[in-house]
């Protein structure tokens, strides 16, 4: 535990010193030399504890520390104090037993360090330090105590006969509790996996107040839809075949477009926005249930509405449709931009909201700055970009007819594909348009809304999802991974509104559900990838929630109860067998050995209860010899200077008697009923 806290710590923090030094302390306090032999442990552990953490976080909080890089540095901090305080235990313990506690430290070093990689996207590391942490931890509690001496050493030497459980001293209970603590914890790194943004952001914001969500979680890749402009960003999330819905929409028709980031300006392989935003406060006096307050977005009647919740993490931006003119949400103000984006001042993961919307024209037309950059062609494009613009939009005059001429130009030229090479040296829109035919949703519109500003169309690159299709139950629409889409809003002059220009190649766009893709492919495609999926998120838990899941609450109810009835059967089972080869050893040696077996396990009860355990293939006569050695021992006070030599005649010492006792007489000839009464009754004193 302390080696792997120490390499999981420097590999998180990026600082080796700091960790090696901790292991190497760690490594030396395990041997018990120095420890400190103080008194009152239970009050000076905790006060040594404390101070070691004002430190910490005296150290988080007045640190220079970039920003973006804030949630970073304050979980590394947290995986070091867990660390040194790992070592600070094992120089406070008593010196002839390890403390309890180190595996509660190792687990927490575990989380603070993979929080820390899984801001450079390290899942499959978190995923198995975690499980590493926690098997470990319980291996650490549940392993038998043995004693550090020479003694036990030889004794287990002398053994003439070893049986396989000797080698191997953990019982069938032992095995069951590390399984149920292996998918506990796995359930726990899903949870933590699930909610990364939230945990990131809160050690941030607890020793560094004045940061926000974004600048806590910038380099977090959110879920469901594309943050970033970069040509790339929609790609890890549409290649997520995760079924379960980020968003659950309720409305009268399909939802569509569902707009969540409005990039203007393109530069090297990206779209970049200035972020001008401005806040928008909510009608005055108007208080609806639940303490939701009504914005006003634009002063035009609206005859439809949907409903939106957020079914996952997505926490710092409200999806909206082009047209929204109200919004009811649970906040003071929010933020919005000159595109029409909202964003709310604070994280509130879960949240939902009712948007009133229009599909009449927009008449908000474009104006100066603005204007300017949805007209802006970047100067690193290849001139053959703009001849190839005249050619595919020669003789059109309107704007309707130049989208039409460009989406056509795609769906005769271009196929649909997520696996795209771009060179690193090159531009990946000028490759798209001039090298390659293929590409997804980002390069489509990216090469769309630049072909069209070469013809005096002011465009602009939109990210968010495309709402096609209806959970499995048909009441609500949902938005999953895969519905990730970009697409290009475009200025008609003419009809003085905006429209939705969708130039993506692919044959259905937005009309075949997962489960009909799925078909597609061969139903059991989809069967194995949701049960895998459910494994990976919860373990042996998951298999029951998918059943519930896949099948129905019926089916998933029987075979919960199934399972039980067996596990019951199979406990019952093991007692009557045992109770069985007890009645058929009375029926074979008499009645006085049962009493005896039914004796030396309620000893071995009380041994243990004390920190002993004897091993399956360990005799009578070698444990009470250990028990003796260990116990046993000389102890010196001194008192005026002289030294007296104490031999303290404890219980273990009295237990250890009792064995050689049982020893002699079940070994002898006969059970003489003399000596069974008198084992007996040393046992009741015991």
């Amino acid at each position: 535990m302390i080696l792997g806290g120490s390499v999981l710590t420097a590999w998180a923090s990026g600082d080796i010193a700091f960790p090696a030094i901790l292991c190497m302390l760690g490594l030396v306090g395990l041997h018990g030399r120095f420890t400190w032999d103080i008194r009152q442990r239970r009050i000076i552990a905790p006060l040594l504890l404390l101070v070691l953490a004002v430190l910490f976080a005296v150290q988080c909080r007045y640190a220079h520390v970039r920003t973006d890089e804030a949630a970073a540095f304050a979980w590394e901090t947290i995986a070091r104090y867990f660390l040194s305080s790992m070592v600070l235990v094992l120089f406070l313990r008593p010196p002839e037993r390890l403390p309890g506690s180190l595996g509660l430290f190792h687990l927490a070093t575990v989380m603070a360090a993979g929080q820390a990689l899984l801001l450079d996207d390290m899942y499959l590391t978190f995923r198995l330090s975690e499980l590493l942490g926690v098997t470990l931890a319980l291996l650490y509690a549940v392993a038998p105590r043995i004693a550090d001496d020479n003694g036990q050493q030889e004794n287990r030497s002398r053994e003439s006969h070893r049986s396989f459980r000797s080698y191997f001293p953990f019982s069938m209970s032992h095995f069951a509790l590390l399984v149920l603590a292996i998918n506990l914890g796995w359930i726990a790194g899903s949870l933590l996996y699930h909610n990364v943004e939230t945990l990131n952001f809160l050690p941030g914001w607890f020793w560094r107040g004045a940061i926000t969500l974004e600048g806590a979680t910038d380099s977090i890749a959110q879920v469901g839809f594309s943050t970033s402009g970069r040509l790339s960003g929609v790609l890890e999330i549409k290649q997520d075949q995760d079924l379960r819905p980020v968003l659950t929409i309720t409305c009268a028709g399909s939802p569509g477009y569902l707009r969540a980031r409005v990039f203007d300006m393109y530069r090297r392989s990206e779209w970049r926005d200035l972020l001008e935003r401005e806040p928008i406060f909510p009608e005055p006096s108007l208080y609806l249930v639940g303490r939701t307050r009504l914005f006003r977005l634009d002063d035009r009647d609206a005859p439809k509405s949907m409903v939106i919740r957020h079914e996952s993490s997505i926490s710092d931006v409200i999806f909206t449709p082009l047209g929204a003119c109200s919004i009811e949400a649970p906040f003071d103000w929010l933020w919005r931009d000159v595109d029409g984006i909202l964003y709310p001042h604070y994280a509130r993961s879960s949240m939902g909201y009712r948007i009133v919307y229009t599909t009449a024209p927009n008449a908000h037309a474009p104006t100066g700055l603005q204007l300017h950059r949805m007209l802006e062609i970047p100067p690193q494009l290849d001139p053959r970009i703009q001849q190839l613009a005249n050619k595919i939009l020669a003789g059109c005059t309107t704007t309707a007819e130049k989208a039409d001429a460009v989406v056509n130009y795609f769906r005769t030229n271009y196929t649909y594909s997520l696996g795209v090479d771009i060179p690193i040296d090159e531009d990946a829109l000028t490759h798209f348009l001039l090298e390659d035919s293929t590409g997804y949703c980002e390069y489509f519109a990216s090469g769309a809304a630049i072909l069209l500003r070469f013809v005096g169309v002011p465009t602009r690159y939109v990210t968010g999802f495309l709402v096609t299709q209806k959970d499995e139950r048909g009441e609500a629409w949902v938005a999953r991974n895969m519905d990730a889409h970009a697409w290009v809003e475009a200025w008609d002059a003419e009809r003085r509104e905006w429209t939705i220009v969708e130039a993506t190649v692919q044959e259905n766009l937005g009309e075949e559900s997962p489960e009909e893709l799925a078909r597609q492919a061969g139903s059991g495609s989809l069967f194995l990838r949701q049960f895998l999926q459910a494994v990976y998120d919860y373990g042996l838990l998951g298999i029951l929630g998918w059943l519930f899941e896949s099948y129905s609450l019926f089916t998933g109810i029987s075979v919960s109860v199934a399972f039980l009835g067996g596990a019951l059967w199979l406990a019952l089972f093991r007692r009557y067998k045992k109770s069985r080869s007890l009645a058929r050893l009375a029926a074979a040696k008499g009645p006085q050995l049962v009493a005896l077996h039914k004796m030396l396990a309620a000893m071995d009860r009380k041994v243990k209860a004390l920190g002993w355990r004897r091993s399956p293939g360990e005799t009578l006569h070698a444990f009470s010899e250990r028990l003796r050695i260990s116990e046993g021992g000389e102890q010196k006070t001194e008192d005026g200077g002289q030294t007296a030599v104490v031999r303290p005649l404890s219980s273990v010492l009295r237990m250890a008697d009792w064995y050689l006792q049982y020893a002699d007489l079940r070994y002898c000839r006969a059970i003489h009923p003399e000596g069974l009464q008198q084992l007996q009754q040393r046992a009741r004193e015991l």
